[in-house]
């Protein structure tokens, strides 16, 4: 497969990758574990699994999320707190939704972390097109658990929840370039199918903390 893969180890070690483009640069940002922020040809700010106030690994000016400046989308992987993480704190400050799996989503609905608008279900195999038919977001199956941890305000106690089923992501950008964020996902068949299917430039497998 002719394509640019990049592992967490390399992304690690490279902070930032930036990707050339006729009409602008696309920029992938790690932020520790599976955190990161994509900022596309046009402008648009996406980010992923958002676990950054008490992740150490996130660089200590990240600690803050005002610091990741005005944030459009964020995706979801699934419901583990080291990828839930600020997804719903990062969402108010952003008015930004939060896409995710759709038994995890309709958690957050019902346990009223996040109001329907800010938390809209997908399915695996889905695709939105959230800035308009320039910009694909693609959820693909995945292979790990995906509880989601609450803790309760009215009993300070942490319940476990319906997270749905974990995902992977494909995101093609606005000149065609593709980025599968795996998530946790452990090695299945089809990611043969998916890397075929797709021909994804870039690949992000993140490692289990």
């Amino acid at each position: 497969m002719k394509n640019l893969k990049i592992a967490l180890g390399i992304i690690l070690a490279l902070a930032t990758f930036c990707a050339s483009a006729q009409s602008g640069k696309i920029e992938v940002q790690w932020l520790g574990n599976a955190a990161m922020k994509i900022t596309t040809i046009s402008g648009k700010v996406i980010v992923i699994d958002p676990y950054l106030i008490n992740n150490p690994k996130t660089p200590p000016e990240y600690k803050k999320l005002e610091a990741l400046g005005k944030v459009d989308l964020i995706l979801v992987t699934h419901g583990h707190g080291d990828h839930f993480g600020d997804a719903p704190a990062l969402a108010k400050l952003n008015n930004a939704p939060v896409w995710g799996p759709a038994g995890m989503n309709q958690s957050v609905i019902t346990l009223g972390i996040l109001p329907a608008e800010l938390a809209p279900r997908m399915g695996k195999g889905g695709t939105i097109m959230p800035f308009g038919p320039n910009i694909k977001i693609t959820a693909t199956h995945a292979e790990h658990s995906s509880e989601l941890m609450w803790k309760n305000p009215a009993t300070g106690k942490d319940e476990t929840h319906v997270g749905g089923e974990p995902v992977g992501y494909i995101i093609e950008l606005e000149n065609g370039f593709k980025i599968y964020h795996m998530g946790d996902t452990g090695i299945f068949g089809d990611m043969k199918l998916i890397g075929e299917y797709y021909k994804p430039d870039l690949i992000i497998k993140t490692r289990r903390m």
